[in-house]
This record gives structure tokens, sequence and C-alpha cells, in this order.
């Protein structure tokens, strides 16, 4: 068998190492971790003063590595695309790549952090949970597997089918999926004290849930209808009047919820006992929503690449109803 590369993608907190390390065993890997490169060349796992000294030694150990025909494993927060995607193309040198994302809920990783020996600030855990780009099989992987708490609770996915497939109300949607899905009571009514749009939170994504709920056809409704109701969720974390510069601002902004929403998808709907297949879609949706708003012809034939032709098509077709109901 030919060697293989597998990084895990996910938060500090969020249990990365601890799957490698049971990853390792499975698959008879070596994990590869930045820390303790840190550890081994500098003394110290947080310094991050020779990070280009770092990662070049532990890209050239991973290299030697496959090169003996042994398989790899890469520890690390991993959250960026275009990082990912220029390690596994131009530097890894190996055919067999795959991609952990390894998810948690936020309120789980800060309680994790806080019992480490070695925390990571807050603010640092903030700064990457707003900024969590979930893998793409066309970055260049050969699969992307999605870890999540393996909680199956039929009982909720059962009435939240009934509930988000048939015609109802602003107030009983939201009151409901709040029973359900307790995030959703960080976006309920609240206002986005914005210039672009006149309805709260709530109401927009009821707007934007009605619309696919009325006129969407596809066989794949139901994925549309959770990414139409998830795809603000993480508005309510990242609500700010601070902009990307830290400059304060007379209207707010939300700077990364497309990030923090679809995490917050992959959490709940795998929670609610949906399968790999549906859960890439409905999450990859709500990753890129944004982007058809001021992309330009270049950026959108990317993101049409790295979604492939379907779900570009349904990215569409959720900018619609996200642009209507504003």
């Amino acid at each position: 068998m030919m060697p293989s590369f597998n990084m895990m993608i996910g938060l500090p907190g969020s249990g990365k190492s601890t799957y490698a390390e049971k990853l390792a065993k499975e698959i008879d890997a070596v994990v590869f971790s930045s820390d303790l490169l840190r550890e081994e060349l500098l003394g110290d796992v947080q310094d991050q003063s020779r990070n280009d000294f770092i990662f070049e030694e532990l890209h050239k150990r991973i290299n030697l590595h496959l090169a003996d025909g042994g398989n790899v494993i890469y520890d690390a927060t991993n959250t960026n695309r275009k990082r990912r995607k220029h390690l596994i193309n131009h530097v890894i040198k190996c055919e067999v790549k795959h991609a952990y994302y390894v998810n948690e809920h936020y309120e789980t990783v800060l309680q994790r952090n806080n019992q480490r020996e070695r925390k990571v600030s807050k603010t640092v855990i903030d700064k990457m949970y707003k900024a969590m780009q979930i893998p793409f099989v066309n970055e260049g992987w050969n699969e992307v597997i999605m870890v999540s708490s393996e909680t199956n609770t039929a009982d909720s996915r059962e009435s939240l089918l009934n509930l988000i497939t048939a015609d109802r109300e602003h107030d009983l949607l939201f009151s409901e999926l709040q029973i359900h899905i307790p995030d959703f009571q960080s976006i309920f009514n609240v206002p986005q004290d914005s210039s672009y749009h006149s309805f709260s939170i709530s109401r927009h994504t009821f707007h934007v849930w009605k619309k696919i709920l009325d006129e969407y056809e596809g066989a794949d409704k139901l994925q549309m209808l959770w990414a139409a109701l998830f795809h603000d969720l993480g508005k309510g974390f990242c609500k700010s009047f601070i902009n990307f510069k830290g400059e304060p601002t007379r209207y707010a902004s939300f700077i990364g919820h497309e990030y923090v929403s679809s995490q917050l998808a992959v959490y709940w709907l795998t929670k609610l006992g949906y399968g790999q297949p549906f859960i890439h879609l409905t999450t990859g949706l709500i990753q890129m929503h944004m982007i058809p708003m001021n992309a330009s012809e270049k950026k959108m034939k990317e993101v049409r690449q790295l979604m492939g032709e379907d779900a570009f098509e349904k990215l569409l077709i959720l900018h619609e109803a996200d642009m209507e109901g504003k």
C-alpha cells in the first residue's frame, strides 16, 4: 500500500490530538506536531518566534517519513484553506491525502482549554473560530472526513424535520428550533444594526428559509432548508461594532459569521444523525454563502471548482434567497 498523509483540522481543544493518537494506532502512522517540534527544538511549546524554521523542519521530516513508506498524521489547527492547498499540492510528496476535520462545540472547546496545563488564550481561540475554513475535497484531498460527537438524537431529528418542512410563522419556528438547538437563541429577534439589513437576524433567516420552502423543488430540499436556517447563525457570536482594522463603527459588522455558522451546522447536524454527504453539502453552502455578493468572475470560477458544479448551482439559489430576504 502507498503511504498516506493525514491532516488534522480543528480548533485547539476540539479533540484533534486525541483523535490523532487513536487514528495512528488504526493505520500504523507517526504523528507529527508543530507543538512537539517547538518543544524539541526551541525548548518552549509556546515559542512562536521561529515559525518558518519550525514548519520547514516539520515538512522535511514528514516527507522523509513518507519517502520511507510510512503513514503520517499532521496534527495542527490547519484552519486556513490557502495554506492547506499550498502544502498538499506543492510541499508534501504523497499521492494519498486525507483531511480529518475535527468538530466540537465552542463551549466544549473553551472548557477543555481551561483544563489544560498549556492553555490557549480565549482571544486566539475566538480568532480561529471566526476563521476556520472547513475543508472541501477539491482542495486536493482524496477524502474529507468529519469527526464529531456521535450523539444521535432521533426524536429531535423527527420533530425538526416536521417543523422545518411545513409552513410556520416566525415566532413558532424559532421557539421550536431553540428547544432542540439552543444556539438559535443567539439570533432570535437580535437587531442587525445595519444599513444593509432592515430585519433582525432571525427575521432575515426566516425569509430566506421561507423562500426555499416555497420555491425550491430539488431532491435535496432538506439540505437547502437547513442551509437557509443555519447560514447566519454565527452572527450572534460575531456581531461587533469594531471593523477588521480594529476601529469602532456606527453599524454592526459580522466578520467571520459564515465560518462560525458552518461549524455550528456540522455540530448540530451530526448530533441529529445526518450522514457525511448531507453535512458536506449543507455546510459547504453555508461556508460560501457570502462569496457571490462581491466576488469577481475569477473568484466565482475558483469557488465553482472548489465546490463542484452541482453544489455551486445550489449556492447561487441560496444567495438569491439571501438577497431577497434582507
